[in-house]
């Protein structure tokens, strides 16, 4: 991976997976790509020239001080480059993934359920849903671990292509961690002739890797994750785009279990096919 997005509303929050990224990334050569997009107010008052002028030089000295903060405090393998945008967030991400050839995208949340209260969280779901890009999600109160245990979730109902599968191995890879492909299932075992061959397949494509497949069984798919998070102590969650309806339920459906905390303590990465 050579170019990193992260998408920055000069909240803690942004500050903090900003923090998470460098770190994994301190040995690898990178370019982080700090964007920053001012979104036009629906609100008549607050699009006046004078008001939209002082809001976007605002922005622009706040960009201007990260990148240099950012810059200081950056491994020699690193590069910082700053962008900034006016119009449409998605849009502007989408320009900018093509331009600059983008391998990553990086945006943090309060919490990967709660996509509200910071201009950046508020547009999760619809980076991962309409954004052709790897994104991780990094919750507000993940302490950047070393990543030593990674979970991959499947039920195998889908065939995954090369390009997906080279971007969990080179996480894996860089990490030095340890895969788990794990199946959320009611009853053990595949009767189905495609999960069948579609488990083989991963274990084929992840053959260099240190892997294991696990199940857990009877649960919700919110309790059984929390389960083998706590039990295998996981520190990164990989889901497959194409695959809603994982995203949907692990990641925009909150239980009311306070129990399942998932949300605010693990990254979540979401790879496009």
């Amino acid at each position: 991976m050579k170019n990193i997005l992260i998408p920055v509303d000069f909240s803690e929050i942004s500050w903090n997976a900003i923090r998470c990224v460098q770190s994994f990334f301190k040995n690898i050569a990178v370019t982080f790509h700090v964007i920053h997009i001012d979104i036009p107010s629906n609100d008549l008052e607050e699009n006046t020239g004078e008001l939209v002028l002082h809001k976007n030089i605002a922005s622009h000295y706040q960009l201007e001080e990260w990148t240099q903060l950012l810059d200081k405090k950056k491994s020699k393998h690193h590069t910082i480059s700053s962008i900034e945008k006016t119009g449409s967030f998605i849009r502007s991400l989408k320009e900018t993934v093509h331009q600059k050839n983008i391998d990553l995208i990086v945006m943090g949340t309060e919490q990967a359920n709660v996509l509200k209260d910071t201009t950046i969280g508020s547009y999760t779901r619809e980076v991962i849903t309409r954004i052709q890009c790897p994104t991780i999600i990094v919750p507000q109160d993940v302490p950047c671990p070393k990543l030593k245990q990674v979970a991959l979730v499947t039920d195998f109902n889908f065939q995954h292509n090369s390009k997906a599968l080279e971007t969990i191995s080179q996480i894996i890879t860089i990490a030095d961690a340890h895969l788990t492909i794990l199946n959320l299932v009611k009853q053990e075992g595949y009767t189905d002739t495609n999960q069948k061959e579609n488990k083989s397949f991963l274990k084929s494509a992840f053959s260099d890797l240190e892997h294991s497949f696990h199940f857990v069984v009877n649960q919700t798919m919110d309790e059984a994750l929390q389960f083998f998070i706590n039990v295998h102590e996981v520190d990164l969650v990989i889901l497959f785009a194409k695959n809603m309806n994982f995203s949907e339920h692990l990641l925009f459906s909150p239980s009311t279990d306070t129990s399942i905390n998932y949300h605010k303590r693990t990254p979540f990465l979401i790879v496009h096919e």
